[in-house]
């Protein structure tokens, strides 16, 4: 069966947080075809070996070549194959401890065989594979820890086969199963979710730190068809055949007729480089007057029979020779114009490197940033001579790496899309996250819709979103009117958790999984002016009223919130709520507002708080979350497509951006599962899930902390 697919293999190793170029313990085997074996298919093999004997990289060489061996050579079907090879494995361990009992190796393997579009996957021990699929991330074993008996051991193993497909764009990942002890399986999937085997490599790397993993990674894309032949054929029909060149021509006209009149096309150059003159190299006449006649007779194209036979050299030079000088002359032009355009070329690529060491060099983020926007400015104008230049392109690769660690970027690997609105009329303002549930409030069509995570959180389950509340739905005999804001209960005292959503009449509304939709008691409504925000913290419910300037306070009661609001800001405490975009309350209450100003409030007095060593300004900040037992606070910056983290001190510490494009262009909120260590995101068209980034081991957050 011929491979369809074309396939991108990376191997990962990462030893005490330096990732290595090889793997000692992972292997790619895929037969070119025709050649012995090829019919077998591709082998992809990934061993685990623990044990006090040292050794390991001969160990890891025999084991694989044992496997590989066997399952090339191995007669029957591609599952008796895989067995073939895992117990091959398993007999060069055993002999191993056999020779050095002390060192009581044991091992798992993963190996992987593609046959056309099918995959059969068989492991023993320790093990882990995950592929993803359009829809779909599977994973084998499907529970952690579920390995069987480990290689090497006086216990035969037993091997468990699996069986799925592959697809273009389906991707392949081996990995020790020493990776679920740092990671939870979601991340792993994030990495088969990536767009390429790079960033999966990347990925990993981000997400192993300072242990010693491997990994091998393999995606599988549609193999382009071959049509060189049928393209060959159709240039050969573009041109005569070399027959037909040689083909017999009409014989030429008489001597008598005008032999060397100059073709349309060479006539103007003829007539302008010689003024209409007669050629110097024309034979000399015996008398002017002749000659004159001779000319007269040449213009008016009548045959002259006392003129003896005229020189082809004329005709030679006007052709052939002048046309070729003018085209030496305009080659040259071109060749010294070309000369001096790369020489300017060749010098902004100076400056914009000696820029970009310098700000390699420099201790100082600020004077870094200078000398990096002076780089900027070269590598512009070297875009606009030559956009394609391979220097230009190395010279931006630098350019990204020292402004991505200036500025403290840290890519978002694993940024995993779980839902695309294509309806129009849509308007997100806000995304809560409780239990397995992820609620999406619509402003523009006043709805909310429900989702439900899956198991490893890297999909959602309903072909649709539930729709759990929209305008006009009756609830406790009262209609919903437009919807305001909503935030999630966590569950205190006797209220359990629950959504909470107030509407533009006032009404607060409540939903559960359980008991559905139903009404909350909310008194002091009448104080409502223009309510925007609501937020749920420590049992209390506290409403932002823009119009009245204040942060209304709601304490629970048996039934809802049944007691008179108080007003948070003390009555010395004046703000101005206009252009305020967010809430969040962790003890202290956060304000952002439209301007990149985010105020900071305890017991309803402002604070001294201002955001520090931010390396260029907000742009339409959208939403603030904060760690409740953590020192960490966040803003979506939706015009640049970022998230800013800070501590509650004000002091910047990293920005997230997407590895690449930038889809979070314009996001609308933000919720951090701190629990899970998770950001969902909700732009204008979708919903992503994305792991908050580990701060690397041994790095300095920001200056000064």
């Amino acid at each position: 069966m011929g491979n369809p697919f074309t396939t991108t293999v990376v191997q990962f190793s990462c030893i005490g947080g330096r990732v290595q170029p090889r793997a000692a313990n992972v292997r790619a085997v895929e037969p070119a075809a025709g050649l012995p074996g090829s019919e077998r298919g591709n082998l992809y093999l990934l061993i685990e070996v623990t044990g006090s004997g040292g050794g390991h990289a001969a160990l890891y060489r025999q084991m694989l070549n044992a496997a590989q061996t066997a399952f090339y050579e191995a007669s029957g079907g591609l599952s008796a194959a895989l067995v073939r090879a895992v117990r091959a494995a398993n007999v060069v361990l055993m002999r191993a401890n056999e020779a050095l009992p002390e060192a009581n190796w044991r091992a798992g393997i993963s190996c992987a065989a593609v046959q056309g579009s099918d995959l059969m996957i068989a492991q023993a021990g320790p093990s882990l594979i995950m592929v993803s699929h359009p829809q779909t991330i599977d994973q084998y074993p499907a529970q952690a820890g579920g390995a069987g008996t480990a290689l090497g051991g006086p216990e035969r193993p037993e091997v468990e086969l699996y069986r799925t497909t592959i697809e273009p764009g389906s991707m392949l990942l081996l990995a020790q199963s020493d990776w679920l002890n740092i990671v939870p399986p979601e991340s792993l999937a994030a990495v088969t979710a990536a767009e390429n085997p790079r960033l999966a490599g990347d990925y990993l790397a981000q997400l192993a730190g300072e242990a010693e993993l491997s990994a091998l990674i393999v995606s599988f894309g549609a193999k382009i068809p071959e049509v060189q032949d049928e393209l060959a054929d159709k240039e050969t029909l573009r041109f005569p055949s070399p027959t037909a060149a040689a083909a017999p021509q009409p014989q030429a006209a008489p001597a008598t007729a005008p032999e060397a009149m100059p073709t349309p096309a060479a006539e103007p150059i003829r007539q302008r480089l010689f003024g209409g003159r007669p050629s110097p190299h024309a034979e000399p006449q015996p008398e002017p007057r002749v000659e004159q006649e001779s000319v007269a007779a040449a213009t008016d194209h009548q045959p002259t029979a006392a003129r003896g036979p005229r020189s082809p050299w004329a005709l030679l030079l006007a052709l052939i020779i002048i046309p070729l000088i003018v085209v030496a002359l305009v080659v040259a032009m071109l060749w010294f114009r070309t000369r001096a355009a790369d020489a300017e070329f060749q010098q902004i690529l100076t400056g914009a490197e000696t820029a970009i060491l310098e700000a390699r060099s420099l201790p100082d983020e600020t004077a870094a940033r200078l000398r990096l926007s002076s780089a900027r400015d070269f590598l512009d104008k070297a875009r606009a001579l030559q956009p394609d230049d391979p220097q230009l392109e190395k010279l931006q690769s630098d350019y990204a790496e020292v402004l991505g660690r200036v500025n403290r970027i840290t890519p978002l690997y694993g940024l995993i899309p779980l839902w695309q609105f294509k309806e129009t009329g849509r308007k997100f303002n806000r995304i809560l996250l409780g239990g397995d549930s992820l609620f999406v409030l619509d402003a523009g069509r006043s709805e909310i819709g429900r989702f439900v995570l899956s198991r490893l959180g890297d999909s959602i389950t309903p072909a649709t979103p539930d729709v759990i509340l929209r305008k006009g739905q009756p609830v406790g005999n009262v209609a919903v009117s437009d919807l305001v804001d909503a935030d999630w209960a966590a569950a205190v005292g006797n209220q359990r958790s629950r959504l909470l959503v107030l509407d533009t009449a006032g009404g607060l509304l409540s939903y559960d999984v359980t008991w559905g939709a139903t009404r909350v008691p909310l008194a002091g409504r009448e104080k409502l002016v223009l309510p925007q925000l609501v937020k749920s913290y420590g049992g209390n419910l506290y409403i932002v009223d823009t119009k009245a300037n204040q942060i209304w306070r709601f304490r629970p009661s048996e039934k809802g919130y049944e007691n008179q609001p108080e007003p948070y800001f003390a009555a010395t405490t004046r703000v101005d709520l206009a252009g305020i975009q967010a809430v969040e309350i962790d003890g202290f209450v956060w304000l952002l507002f439209a301007d990149g100003r985010l105020l900071k409030f305890f017991g309803g007095e402002q604070r001294p708080f201002e955001l520090k060593g931010l390396p260029d300004p907000l742009s339409t900040p959208s939403a603030v979350v904060s760690q409740l037992d953590g020192d960490l606070i966040y803003i979506a910056d939706a015009g640049n497509g970022r998230i800013l983290e800070f501590t509650k001190e004000g002091q910047f510490r990293r920005q997230f951006r997407p590895a690449q494009g930038n889809p979070l262009q314009g996001l609308r909120d933000l919720f951090l599962d701190e629990a899970g260590d998770k950001f969902y995101i909700l732009t204008a068209d979708q919903l992503f899930k994305a792991d908050v980034p580990r701060m690397p081991a041994g790095v300095q957050a920001a200056p000064g902390q």
